[in-house]
């Protein structure tokens, strides 16, 4: 079975590349992040398709509990504000202090496999990923692929949540690609 692990900052909410740790440590810096809307509906839709057509979705998102207080407790205020429909299971707080979150996802599913999709901005989180042996798909939110760094699927800001729903389902159906290298 296909399993979509989709990130948080930067896919689901906005990016602030102006902000400093000190701004992250604030208490309200992770609940105010404006949600990313033809992304958030295109989560929105990829559950309410998920149970039909075979395959699992998960927002995958770290934390630094330690270092930014307010960010386990804000992370699921805003779950809940904007995605009221997810299940705790479907809502994965990944400790970044402690792991990464492919071995986050092995402790939830056994090992990752090409069947494994993380779509994310980072492209360390990617390469990551990949070296654990899933696919990697590069969310281009409009100020993290300057360079275009990483090579292999990507998913844009600009497309609309018929696109994005529309290539997330491609990916799922269509034969697993070679990993590729971020």
């Amino acid at each position: 079975m296909k399993k979509i692990f989709i990130d948080m900052d930067g896919v689901l909410t906005e990016y602030r590349k102006d902000c400093t740790n000190e701004d992250l440590a604030q208490k309200g810096y992770f609940l105010s992040l404006k949600p990313v809307e033809n992304m958030v509906g295109a989560l929105n839709r990829l559950i309410e398709s998920s149970d039909v057509l075979g395959f699992s979705v998960c927002v995958l998102t770290k934390v630094y509990p330690s270092e930014f207080r307010y960010s386990v407790c804000e992370k699921l205020q805003w779950r809940s504000r904007y995605m009221p429909e997810l299940f705790d299971s479907e809502f994965v707080l990944v400790n970044g202090e402690e792991q990464e979150k492919s071995d986050a996802v092995r402790e939830l599913v056994g090992e990752l496999d090409s069947d494994c999709i993380l779509i994310d901005d980072y492209n360390a989180n990617l390469a990551e990923w990949v070296k654990n042996g899933g696919t990697p798909v590069k969310y281009v939110n409009g100020i993290n692929d300057k360079n275009r760094s990483f090579i292999g699927k990507r998913l844009t800001c600009d497309m609309s949540e018929e696109e994005l729903y529309n290539e997330i389902l491609a990916m799922i159906f269509t034969q697993s690609p070679a990993p590729a290298a971020a």
